[in-house]
């Protein structure tokens, strides 16, 4: 082996290996087609330079099974089917080049320590394709975090793709923070949809900013955001003409959404749950201007009343699902303007609105023929005259709430007979039910799937029952000797 000199000349030069006491390998010493190299040997290959500049570097390009890495420091190729002496770089390559081949990794950061040496990872030789597949399922606050680990990740979990939807969850989530990171990260408006949930709040200050930049959302979830107010929530639906989705669950702030009043918003979906400071005023405000709502949740705005309620038939035509769950101020007059919604309504709740009787009940069930869901679960005055006309009228009940309504087995047995695909039943402490009446729904209605019998006067025989016809029913109970 012989060095080229600046002169132009060739040297004679002494092996490495003898330097340490040792010869040349062999052909015996080969595994494999590759010479075997000892920890701390150094592998000289000749370099191609002029003897008056000094050596250049080109593109170097390692090859590990289908994965392809280019760089621009040297000449270095690797390949399964090639020798390991033809590849090897006037570089040290430590212990773990005497482990096997396919243990070989490239990291640009040195080598500190022993924990620092290379290990083969099957996830770093998946294509981008595939990892950006799987970051697909991660939230944002998980993108992130893997963000951090290397470079390759960090190009990766930032990709305009994974960020149409914003997911923002736990309560160690600064919702303000975080959106101004993702703005300093994309100047296009990529976004589509934001959730913050699971205790993650944005404020005032951090909402306007949010919608000027992203004018194309169309969901969007503040749950819990109790320090949003009435002009952050208007300028969301002012600046985001696309906005179908609006979930201001926990917005205890919110009094209204002021809307222009030439403008008509596309919203289909409006949740305004916990929004304790709604009145009548502001629901007859925001039916007015989102004529093509198609679900509308107003739990426990106890501050709306039977006007307020009034208004949601009149300028929501299309409204299908309706929860004034826990409005106690609502009462029959106001099921009576419900009920002109006719067969378009498919779920209604009225839980908890201990005004609501017999009375109301028969009106919305004689016009709203395709109920699917109702929950009337602690209107104590609705009884079984209420339920068998229910019944009679609405045959294509799939689920009932129940619940400390002063309904008996009469009641359950004209249930039983004209609902006979109901899937879901509640009786909870309903004290005038017994085993008859259980009977009844078990076998008429054998696709039962779940039914609630918790504080009810229900024995084993009941039980027996609907474990018999109902094969696949969860059967809730606070009964021990069901066990």
């Amino acid at each position: 082996m012989a060095h080229v000199s600046t002169q132009g000349h060739l040297s004679p030069m002494v092996c490495p290996l003898a330097k340490l006491g040792r010869s040349a390998p062999t052909y015996e010493q080969k595994y494999n087609g590759r010479n075997v190299y000892h920890a701390g040997d150094k592998l000289d290959l000749p370099m191609q330079h002029s003897p008056s500049s000094p050596p250049s570097f080109v593109n170097r390009s390692i090859s590990i099974g289908n994965y392809t890495e280019s760089t621009n420091h040297s000449l270095l190729h690797y390949d399964t089917q090639t020798n390991f002496e033809r590849s090897s770089p006037c570089l040290d390559q430590g212990y773990h080049t005497l482990i096997s081949f396919a243990s070989q990794c490239w990291q640009d950061t040195p080598f500190k320590g022993k924990r620092a040496q290379s290990k083969s990872n099957a996830f770093d030789r998946l294509p981008d394709e595939v990892v950006l597949k799987i970051f697909a399922w991660l939230s944002s606050s998980d993108l992130s975090v893997c963000a951090r680990v290397c470079k390759r990740w960090e190009i990766l979990a930032w990709e305009p793709s994974l960020w149409r939807t914003v997911i923002l969850k736990g309560e160690d989530v600064s919702g303000d923070r975080a959106v101004k990171t993702i703005l300093r990260r994309f100047t296009q408006p990529y976004v589509q949809r934001l959730y913050l949930r699971d205790g993650a709040r944005i404020t005032d200050k951090g909402l306007p900013s949010l919608v000027r930049r992203w004018p194309n959302l169309t969901h969007v979830q503040l749950q819990g955001c109790v320090a949003i107010t009435d002009s952050s929530v208007s300028e969301l639906v002012a600046k985001c003409p696309n906005l179908q989705h609006l979930d201001l669950t926990g917005c205890a702030q919110l009094t209204c959404i002021n809307i222009e009043p030439s403008r008509r918003l596309s919203l289909n979906y409006l949740d305004l749950t916990d929004c304790c400071l709604i009145e009548d005023e502001s629901l007859w405000l925001i039916v007015k201007n989102c004529p093509q709502l198609v679900y509308l949740y107003l739990r426990r705005c106890v501050k709306i009343t039977d006007c307020g309620i009034k208004h949601v038939p009149i300028f929501c035509s299309v409204l299908r699902e309706l929860s004034v769950s826990d409005c106690n101020k609502v009462t029959d007059l106001g099921l009576y303007e419900l009920a002109k919604l006719g067969s378009t309504l498919r779920y209604l709740s009225v839980a908890k609105c201990d005004q609501v009787s017999d009375v109301g009940l028969k009106v919305v069930a004689r016009r709203c023929y395709r109920l699917r869901y109702l929950n009337v679960r602690g209107c104590e005055a609705v009884s079984d005259d209420a339920i068998t006309v229910l019944a009679r009228w609405c045959p294509r009940l799939r689920a009932l709430d129940l619940g400390k309504c002063d309904v008996s087995d009469a009641g359950l047995h004209a249930l039983a007979e004209c609902c006979p695909n109901l899937k879901k039943l509640s009786l909870r402490s309903c004290d005038l039910i017994t085993d008859i009446g259980v009977q009844y729904i078990a076998f008429f209605c054998r696709g039962l799937q779940q039914l609630n019998i918790q504080d009810c006067q229900i024995t084993v025989e009941g039980y027996r029952a609907v474990k018999k016809y109902c094969k696949r029913c969860i059967i809730e109970h606070t009964n021990p000797g069901f066990f």
